[in-house]
């Protein structure tokens, strides 16, 4: 595919808002990115190239919040998370189709209404089970199309603070991000066409991003929630329509 100046000029405006809502909420770029890139690129396209947007920005949140971060709560997630990603390298490359998409974004949507509903003034109740199965399935969506959403959802259900939430939460994302750019480099993935988008829509990502995180700092706890649940689900929405009707 030939990446043309509109092409790209849309994709440098598609990452500046993705990365804007990162610094809000240290998460959901791959989430927002990808169904909305998807419309003019190929998905082997988006996975890697948003990879390589993301790890530097994810090491910077990593390193700021190192203070919050916790061995114990993050080492069985990134286990989990790292064991799935070599089946969603391998689906990415020889069997992406329109119902593995239509499933994601059924699961997105069903993520955020538990989201929206679920009533936080019961404390949560912290399943290994689930944070194993959480963890493995967020591991294959991140090779598959480069969204490690599932843990961020038990992370969010199980962390008290903010900075509880982020330190983890980026940290996992930072030792993801350096296991999956291997597994991509080693595959065949990671091709000079990505290395070239990439490049060219670095300068709208990175100004997102620091917009973005000077937003976060003026908005309250709640208004946050809202921002992520509000992604999430429309997230979905964009996968689950884009699979139903091109069945691309």
């Amino acid at each position: 595919m030939a990446f043309t100046p509109d092409i790209c000029l849309l994709a440098i405006g598609i990452e500046f808002f993705c990365f804007f809502i990162k610094g809000l909420a240290a998460f959901g770029d791959p989430l927002i990115s990808t169904p909305l890139l998807s419309m003019i690129m190929d998905n082997k396209v988006i996975s890697p190239m948003n990879l390589l947007l993301g790890t530097p920005i994810n090491a910077h949140m990593a390193w700021k919040n190192r203070k919050a971060f916790t061995a114990k709560t993050v080492v069985p997630i990134l286990i989990a998370i790292l064991c799935g990603i070599i089946p969603g390298v391998v689906l990415l490359k020889y069997a992406t189709s329109w119902t593995l998409k239509a499933c994601l974004g059924a699961l997105v949507i069903g993520i955020g209404v538990e989201m929206l509903v679920r009533d936080r003034t019961k404390p949560a109740k912290n399943s290994k089970v689930m944070m194993i199965v959480a963890s493995f399935f967020s591991g294959v969506t991140a090779g598959l199309y480069g969204i490690n959403l599932f843990f961020v959802a038990y992370v969010e259900r199980t962390t008290k603070t903010r900075e509880a939430f982020r330190g983890n939460v980026c940290f996992i994302f930072l030792v993801e991000n350096i296991f999956r750019l291997i597994v991509y480099i080693i595959s065949g993935v990671l091709t000079r066409e990505v290395l070239t988008l990439a490049l060219a829509t670095m300068p709208g990502a990175f100004l997102g991003f620091f917009l973005g995180s000077r937003v976060d700092k003026r908005l309250s706890e709640r208004a946050i929630r809202y921002i992520i649940i509000a992604m999430f689900m429309a997230g979905g929405v964009s996968i689950l329509v884009k699979a139903l009707v091109l069945k691309s």
